[in-house]
């Protein structure tokens, strides 16, 4: 699902006639960003559901008269959790804002202009600060407004046919209305054809996306550039990878206990584990980017108060002193 959501984002602002590699390659670029998420709530939910059918049929008091307590038991979560952790911190640091990066070139390439086929009677988004108005879409574009706006000056199209071609509009019986540099002209054609080029991002909005690589962000950190927004894009990329290993942290003594059904014990554990933990960073994360808060502090504070309660938890359930 979070793969079709993303997908549908995406092909909201490409073309329909790109080759079958052109959207396998889009699947592959999207995906580093989608593990970042799934592999985290994945694991979460196969280990509340392990520890509650594991409580449910008491196969922790064998164990523990076996000889094998509960906090070995973590011990070995904390083993497995491991090599998920490791490919999260490499996700999150290094190959996900490189695809990012990747993806961003590829969409907003001057000679690969991506036009989408406009929506009917709505304004459809065809690139940073161009919108697209047409009354009918199937064979030709019928009663065509086109607007692009940028931070000093704009241009309105209105026609009564077009047509899209790659990276072109082409505009038929229609005026042009421009504004640069505070001087305004008006201009009636017969035939216009209009280049859409990619418009240059921002450094500071490539860095929000997520699609600028670590080796620049701390290039950009040492030349002072947007200092709060580098240092918490920093924390957030290294925090954000640490999410399995607080998530199984939280969700093992919530997970311990008899329930007739563990498995919905399980789901509903992980889901309420998973909300608190992605409510909470994302409010930090946000007061960070406001400038509120210290983003290194802001997430340690919160990693420390969930890590402190599940601890907390764990010794009033005996999970570490309870004794084979």
């Amino acid at each position: 699902m979070v793969l079709a959501i993303r997908l549908v984002k995406v092909f909201e602002n490409v073309k329909t006639d790109l080759s079958i590699t052109d959207y396998l390659l889009i699947i592959a670029l999207i995906t580093p960003s989608i593990y970042l998420i799934i592999l985290p709530i994945s694991y979460l939910i196969a280990t509340s559901i392990t520890l509650t059918k594991l409580s449910n049929t008491h196969e922790l008091i064998a164990l523990n008269n076996a000889g094998i307590s509960q906090g070995r038991i973590f011990k070995l979560f904390l083993i497995m959790t491991l090599p998920i952790l490791f490919f999260n911190i490499l996700n999150s640091v290094f190959i996900k804002p490189a695809t990012n990066k990747a993806l961003r070139q590829m969409l907003a390439s001057g000679t690969e202009s991506i036009i989408p086929i406009p929506y009917k009677s709505l304004f459809t988004r065809i690139g940073k600060g161009r919108y697209l108005y047409v009354e009918d879409n199937k064979d030709k574009l019928k009663s065509v407004i086109f607007t692009s706006f940028e931070e000093d000056s704009f241009t309105i199209i209105s026609a009564q046919e077009g047509s899209i071609e790659k990276g072109l509009i082409n505009f038929s019986q229609g005026t042009l209305v421009s504004d640069k540099d505070k001087r305004t002209e008006i201009l009636s054609f017969e035939n216009l054809k209009f280049k859409i080029s990619g418009v240059p991002e921002k450094k500071t909005e490539t860095l929000k996306a997520g699609a600028i690589t670590f080796t620049d962000i701390l290039r950009l950190y040492r030349q002072n550039v947007e200092k709060n927004l580098i240092k918490t894009e920093i924390c957030n990329r290294i925090f954000f990878s640490l999410a399995p290993l607080i998530l199984l942290i939280i969700s093992f003594p919530l997970s311990i206990g008899f329930s007739r059904h563990y498995k919905t014990r399980g789901i509903i554990i992980s889901i309420g584990t998973g909300l608190t933990f992605y409510i909470l960073f994302s409010l930090s994360n946000t007061l960070a980017l406001k400038g509120k808060i210290n983003p290194f502090y802001g997430f340690s504070l919160i990693y420390l108060l969930l890590i402190l309660l599940s601890l907390a938890l764990c010794f009033k359930k005996g999970i570490f002193t309870r004794k084979p």
